[in-house]
């Protein structure tokens, strides 16, 4: 073999290398952040509702429960988006919040384990 095609051979590999690994970092980081994402927001709910039953389900605990919901909707996967939409059209302390609570962080739980 001569020694121009060798080193152009060593030069190819050696780019193709650097590029599959960018690649697979870039992707690996793309994940990472989404994990992060809706990590932060499902827990910022979970603890809205806790501070919400605290507060007696007050304006401002309403608020605060919006804003992680709004936040959740714009990270979450799409079954858990519509989880949440079904969630917030029941009413605080109802039966039917109650099951779609649990039906929801279920869903929070597995769409984190799926990233």
């Amino acid at each position: 073999m001569e020694p121009a095609s060798l080193i152009a051979a060593f030069g190819i590999g050696s780019l193709l290398t650097v590029l599959v690994q960018r690649f697979l970092e870039t992707r690996s980081l793309s994940r990472q952040r989404q994990y992060d994402e809706r990590k932060e927001a499902y827990v910022g709910l979970l603890e809205s509702w806790v501070r919400g039953e605290d507060a007696n389900f007050t304006d401002a605990s309403a608020r605060d429960t919006g804003h992680w919901l709004l936040r959740a909707q714009l990270v979450a996967s799409p079954k858990v988006h519509d989880m949440l939409s079904e969630w917030g059209e029941t009413k605080p302390g109802s039966d039917e919040r109650i099951s779609a609570t649990k039906k929801l962080k279920s869903a929070m739980r597995e769409d984190l384990r799926s990233l």
